[in-house]
């Protein structure tokens, strides 16, 4: 039902990937007189070990930015769990102190399942972005479902997600397929030089792979296996191509992959480059201009197709996910990962990207004002 009052709009964010992916989004509720905008930032936004990226939203100039801890500094699964009840506990304050008209939420961590669950109790009505998709390599699966199922609202970035999540909440009304926010726009996105880029984070401007891993959560007493496999394999390539390795979120065992790329780096810094956080523009500069991408993070199977990159997607943690024909699934094996990268080297994707959409901004701001 369209109202003429002011929606007053919580958004909650807890990583530099959910905020990149929100800020189409945001730009036009920020610059829209139908909205009251609070930013909710939590999670690995306020550590320093994460490139404390609250300071990004900061130099976005909301009206209004809140903060919420909680989240654990560990990364063991008794640190997690008692994480995750932290960040229950810290969010029922949160709720029980703040009201909005509705409450933006996007994706599957565990932080974001505990900010959306304490909610419930106070009837939060919240707004779930990338619902229904797939990852059985990682716990972030049921969590993502878990947050859909306390949603009124739900936007899905393809038709099999929707399909699904019409499933999972036995209902079709309130699902709205607008593609992923990440790439509204995308095409005319002014991104920051390479060369720039290069510059301030001390990057050899020379060829280079964009590398992403993180835990599979899932099984992950496998983790200590693939690590080896990832050692072996990044100390081979990376005295014939740069890596340049995003460190991973705040996950599981998140620690020991962190551990291990300092490592790497330290043996070989002259062909490993370690990035805590590039904000989007320059990640997506990072996109645009490597070779290809080496993996298991969602922004190879969302974002890639659309720069005509290719992505070898390493292991479980993505199963299930829908892919476009950019990606190359290899298990956790050098030899396996070594032959794929030799079939895509100079090669560029030409196919479509199914996750993108025209004016997903638009279309979930209209929605909201329908629904509020």
């Amino acid at each position: 039902m369209i109202s003429n009052k002011v929606i007053k709009i919580g958004v909650l964010t807890s990583s530099r990937a959910d905020y990149g992916i929100y800020k189409p989004l945001l730009i036009r509720i920020k610059n829209d007189s139908r909205f009251d905008l609070e930013i909710i930032a939590f999670g690995m936004h306020l550590q320093n070990q994460h490139g404390s990226t609250i300071k990004e939203i900061e130099s976005d100039n909301y009206k209004k930015i809140v903060r919420v801890q909680g989240m654990p500094t560990k990364d063991s699964k008794l640190e997690i769990s008692k994480g995750y009840a932290n960040l229950i506990s810290s969010f029922s304050i949160f709720w029980h102190a703040n009201k909005y008209d509705l409450v933006l939420a996007l994706g599957d961590r565990f932080e974001m399942n505990a900010a959306v669950q304490a909610g419930v109790v106070f009837e939060v009505n919240f707004a779930h972005f990338h619902g229904g998709e797939t990852s059985l390599g990682s716990l972030d699966n049921i969590y993502r479902d878990q947050i859909s199922l306390a949603s009124k609202i739900h936007f899905t970035s393809t038709h099999e997600s929707t399909l699904k999540l019409e499933k999972i909440l036995n209902k079709k009304k309130q699902i709205y397929n607008i593609g992923s926010l990440s790439l509204d726009g995308i095409e005319n996105l002014l991104l920051p030089k390479w060369t720039e880029v290069c510059k301030e984070f001390k990057i050899p401007s020379e060829k280079f792979v964009l590398v992403t891993f993180h835990p599979e959560t899932v099984k992950s007493e496998n983790n200590i296996t693939y690590l080896k496999e990832l050692k072996t394999l990044f100390l081979e390539m990376s005295y014939k191509l740069h890596l340049v390795i995003t460190m991973p979120n705040a996950d599981l065992l998140g620690n020991l992959y962190r551990k291990l790329f300092i490592e790497l780096n330290s043996l070989n810094p002259k062909g490993i480059s370690l990035i805590d956080s590039f904000g989007k523009l320059r990640y997506f500069s990072a996109m645009k201009n490597c070779d290809f991408l080496l993996g298991n993070s969602s922004s190879g199977i969302i974002e890639a197709a659309t720069f005509k990159k290719f992505f070898i997607n390493v292991g479980n943690r993505q199963n299930g996910r829908v892919k476009n024909k950019n990606v190359i699934d290899v298990p956790f094996n050098k030899l396996k990962i070594l032959d794929s990268i030799k079939k895509i080297r100079g090669l560029e994707y030409k196919g479509p990207n199914k996750y993108k959409k025209d004016s997903s901004s638009e279309f979930a701001v209209e929605i909201i004002i329908n629904n509020c």
